[in-house]
């Protein structure tokens, strides 16, 4: 059995995996152990000053927490802008991966970062954007983020998501900085698991991520982006059923 290591998105942590860690947890076996990272400034890392940081120091940290844990060949799963730090981890480390699954996952452009990829524009109004649920301009971070997260949640949930979420500060650099996946393609087996009724990332957005990944297979599965809280279970047949690909 090998590790399965999560990697949460932006305005996330590590506890955002809870109610699918929780599935996981009623049939063990499929896993060695299932270990959380957080950015910092994120989850267990919370009140860090992430000013100053870059995305390579972001890399070599989250590489050298698993490193602390004895990792080796884990399967690694990304959700949202951790697409972004994916292709970079196993290129700085490869000996720590096996698989990369990459779950509803941007992937912008070689030498183009998250915010240049997704642009100030609604989606489907630049074709060389992402673009926004809502006018980031014209509408408050509250209303954005129920925009982005709030699909499929009952209002406690949301309300819970929210909360912790407004207490994370991902750091500037992984939307800023540009990326670069030279060398990548081939390193890794990856698949990409694409989320149909997506609020953040378009479908037809998705399917071109999940070829930059280099993806050798693809899932389409009909849910929101925050599918680890609203779909736990679906969510956990899909990578038990990739692992097995693997």
């Amino acid at each position: 059995m090998t590790d399965l290591v999560l990697l949460h998105g932006g305005n996330h942590g590590s506890w955002c995996w809870g109610p699918f860690i929780e599935v996981l947890n009623q049939q063990p076996g499929c896993f060695e152990r299932v270990i959380t990272l957080d950015m910092p400034g994120c989850g267990t890392k919370r009140g860090r000053d992430v000013v100053s940081l870059r995305l390579d120091d972001v890399v070599e940290e989250l590489n050298e927490d698993l490193r602390a844990l004895g990792v080796n060949q884990a399967v690694l799963l990304g959700h949202s802008i951790a697409g972004a730090l994916l292709p970079m981890m196993v290129l700085a480390a490869p000996q720590l991966y096996s698989q990369l699954v990459y779950l509803a996952c941007a992937l912008p452009s070689e030498g183009q970062s998250i915010l240049q990829l997704l642009g100030t524009r609604l989606h489907g109004e630049s074709p060389d954007h992402v673009g926004w649920p809502l006018d980031p301009a014209q509408t408050t971070p509250q209303a954005l983020a129920v925009a982005m997260f709030g699909q499929d949640l009952s209002e406690q949930t949301l309300g819970w998501l929210l909360s912790e979420a407004s207490q994370d500060t991902t750091p500037l650099c992984v939307a800023t900085d540009a990326i670069s996946r030279v060398g990548y393609p081939g390193i890794i087996a990856a698949s990409y698991i694409i989320t149909l009724r997506d609020n953040i990332l378009p479908v037809d957005w998705q399917r071109r991520f999940a070829q930059r990944a280099d993806a050798e297979v693809v899932v389409e599965i009909d849910t929101a982006h925050e599918l680890f809280v609203s779909h736990p279970q679906l969510l956990a047949d899909v990578v038990w059923g990739l692992e097995r690909h693997g």
